[in-house]
């Protein structure tokens, strides 16, 4: 069956055939993204309630899974009774994929446990999920060599990507972050460095960025990979404000580890980056930490402070590579957003 008589046959079932003939060639290419759209809504949503992924990416997902359950949320299909301007928004904006994930120091420095290879199989694993979630930005979280420098993930299979490494030294001990953006992103400037001067201080990496496509009231975002101190915020919104300059005030993208839930973000947000108030903190799981009989915690968000943008789709994946016991690991997180368009 053709595309041009599948349509006439199904907007024909619905409308009189006078009515269908006067219709012009935007009221059908309406009609048609709507009921392909649902279409692919409805047979997602039956797969994933018989237990079934029905996604490329889904044995990547299930690696180290040990039959821990993924939490999946994604955004429900339009119906007939949206408007044109409701699904002519969805078709104008701008799909951005992330993908973070803490692995926790212990795996990258072989401690409490986990062997010498535990880093090497972290990196293999970071970049499995990315590719397979389809990642647009990644954020890293003490993946590194040593304490404190970030592990170069554009030679470990993304190669093209460009990295921005956030390194905190510090003493014997130090945190790391670090962005990595996919061909067609470019980056202005970059920086990164440590979040408190004491025993809690963390790490970030922040870029200036402009996108493959354009955003709407953004001609760069700010882009901010985060650790956040499980005490407050007490340095690097300068460093922020030096690499981001007036992209901070509306133009704001930041994901990691924010140790605490999506009310406490706030208030770290305005100390790091500024500008408005963030109008997205998505998702609000549970997150940390292997083993969970030990740990606790609602910690790894995507937050945006872009006027108009809307959370999409997320996953919380099961925690990775249990062989090597990776004491204090986050689960992995990937969040698609939604951004206004300005074409």
């Amino acid at each position: 069956l053709t595309l041009s008589a599948w349509t006439s046959c199904h907007i024909c079932a619905v409308f009189p055939t006078r009515t269908a003939m006067s219709m012009t060639r935007a009221s059908i290419t309406v009609l048609l993204f709507l009921a392909v759209h649902r279409a692919v809504a409805s047979n997602t949503t039956e797969a994933i309630a018989a237990g079934s992924q029905a996604a490329p990416t889904a044995s990547l997902l299930r690696k180290g899974a040990s039959g821990q359950p993924i939490v999946t949320a994604a955004v429900p299909a339009p119906s007939l009774g949206q408007s044109v301007s409701e699904v002519s928004s969805l078709e104008a904006s701008v799909q951005v994929s992330t993908f973070f994930w803490n692995v926790h120091w212990q795996c990258s420095v072989a401690a409490s446990g986990a062997s010498g290879a535990c880093k090497s199989r972290a990196t293999n694993r970071f970049v499995e999920l990315a590719r397979g979630a389809g990642a647009d930005i990644v954020a890293s979280v003490e993946l590194s060599d040593g304490m404190s420098q970030p592990v170069d993930l554009t030679s470990h299979g993304l190669e093209g990507w460009s990295q921005v490494d956030g390194s905190c030294a510090r003493g014997d001990g130090g945190d790391s972050a670090a962005l990595a953006f996919a061909p067609g992103w470019n980056v202005l400037s970059s920086g990164g460095g440590c979040l408190r001067d004491d025993w809690d201080t963390r790490a970030m990496a922040v870029a200036r960025v402009v996108p493959p496509s354009p955003v709407q009231g953004c001609s760069s975002l700010c882009v901010v990979a985060i650790h956040a101190p499980h005490s407050r915020i007490t340095a690097g919104h300068e460093e922020v404000a030096r690499v981001c300059g007036d992209s901070v005030q509306q133009c704001g993208l930041a994901m990691g580890d924010w140790n605490v839930p999506a009310e406490g973000v706030h208030s770290l947000w305005s100390s790091l980056i500024g500008g408005a108030t963030p109008t997205v903190v998505h998702p609000n799981e549970r997150t940390c930490c292997f083993p969970e009989d030990q740990n606790y915690g609602v910690y790894d968000h995507l937050v945006s402070n872009i006027p108009g943008s809307q959370a999409g789709a997320y996953t919380v994946l099961p925690y990775q590579i249990l062989e090597e016991n990776p004491q204090q690991q986050h689960r992995p997180v990937t969040v698609r957003v939604s951004l206004p368009s300005s074409r």
